[in-house]
């Protein structure tokens, strides 16, 4: 995909990995709507944004993943102002594994999968859309088990296993679309959550984080990037890490349906 003038949504876009992937789309002179539940941040980045590069290139709406019709109603506003989206980035998710379970159910899961399937629905060349790209943000915890993080490991999961389903859809030619995965290790935010609400095991995550070592959102808005100018990446998880080289696992389309 050539992303110079396409039409781009990210969400969870006035968090820290949200506003590196949105900045990385500027820069290739795409137009980028961000949907974020913080209005002030979201409002703040942006003005920021506009003034470096246009008002017409990026704009701010207040969206909660979790709310269908308040959902609904951000996209079409997109593709009423736009006239199309052609790639949709889900990036929105919250980690608390003590006292908001359900919350983190329904942002992280379920906001990925309604932000897929509105995407796919306007997207879809089958009906009346023009193609595009869904990438969506999953974790090294989507690849692999993290007692630390057992609720949030289980919604990073299904993001994997939804994203990699509609990868092998046997008909995905005829829709246009392609689905990829970047699954980043820990990164620094702007939002740094209270450890004790956060995981179950604090001292063995910050032992982890230790070893591991923390990402640069900027790299992983790269693999983004990545992931959309190359027209074979349908299927493409990367996982990104902070020490060695990022690894790319393909998930390959099957022969025919099931």
């Amino acid at each position: 995909m050539h992303i110079k003038g396409k039409v781009a949504i990210v969400t969870g876009g006035a968090g820290g990995l949200g506003q590196a992937i949105t900045r990385a789309l500027l820069e290739k002179e795409a137009k980028v709507c961000i949907f974020d539940i913080h209005a002030d941040r979201g409002a703040e980045i942006e003005s920021s944004l506009q003034s470096q590069f246009g008002g017409d290139k990026v704009s701010f709406s207040l969206c909660d993943v979790t709310d269908e019709e308040g959902f609904t109603e951000a996209f079409d506003g997109v593709v009423a102002r736009h006239g199309q989206v052609d790639i949709m980035v889900n990036n929105a998710a919250i980690v608390n594994e003590r006292t908001d379970i359900d919350k983190m159910l329904l942002v992280n899961l379920g906001g990925t999968i309604r932000g897929s399937n509105l995407a796919i629905k306007h997207m879809r060349k089958d009906e009346g859309g023009e193609g595009g790209v869904v990438v969506n943000v999953s974790s090294i915890a989507g690849l692999e088990p993290h007692f630390q993080l057992p609720i949030y490991t289980a919604t990073k999961t299904g993001i994997t296993g939804f994203t990699r389903s509609w990868a092998t859809n046997p008909y995905l030619k005829d829709l246009g679309l392609r689905f990829c995965l970047v699954c980043p290790t820990a990164f620094t935010s702007f939002i740094t959550p209270d450890p004790q609400l956060q995981v179950l095991y604090v001292d063995d995550l910050e032992k982890l984080h230790e070893n591991s070592g923390f990402e640069d959102p900027k790299n992983i808005a790269v693999s983004v990037i990545d992931l959309l100018e190359d027209d074979d990446s349908n299927g493409t998880i990367i996982l990104t890490d902070p020490k060695e080289q990022d690894r790319r696992m393909k998930i390959e389309a099957t022969d025919e349906s099931t």
